[in-house]
């Protein structure tokens, strides 16, 4: 089986096999503890920010918006913590954390080569068997 590898302009790796294009898979790892606190912390300030706006929309009330702003303000650190566990638990949950980028379009190229060399290989017999005659 011959092969090479190329690089395209998206910096794809393929490699050409019977002068077929076919996409090299990359595995995908899972996410540093860094970018989950980040994750986190921006999910944080925007579910504050709406459930503080939807409060103070709903009653209009000056006096209730100071003391959901105090509520939010507690009801934030708790539940970043309660998100960051969570999202490290799933961390270690193994079930679609690595995959394969161009897996599938992978095998459908095998597949469609596998099937030529098959082809080659019967056109080859039935000369030979022509030959023979």
């Amino acid at each position: 089986m011959k092969s090479r590898v190329i690089k395209n302009s998206a910096h794809k790796e393929f490699e050409y096999i019977d002068g077929v294009a076919v996409p090299k898979e990359q595995i995908i790892n899972k996410a540093s503890p860094a970018r989950t606190i980040a994750k986190t912390i921006s999910w944080r300030i925007i579910a504050s920010i709406t459930t503080f706006v939807i409060f103070y929309i709903t009653t209009g009330q000056k006096i209730a918006a100071a003391v959901i702003g105090g509520t939010v303000a507690v009801e934030a650190v708790a539940k970043m913590v309660i998100y960051f566990l969570h999202e490290r638990l799933w961390e270690n949950v193994n079930w679609g954390k690595y995959w394969m980028r161009y897996g599938l379009l992978r095998r459908i190229k095998l597949n469609i080569i596998k099937q030529r060399r098959k082809l080659k290989i019967e056109k080859k017999k039935k000369l030979k068997a022509k030959k023979r005659h």
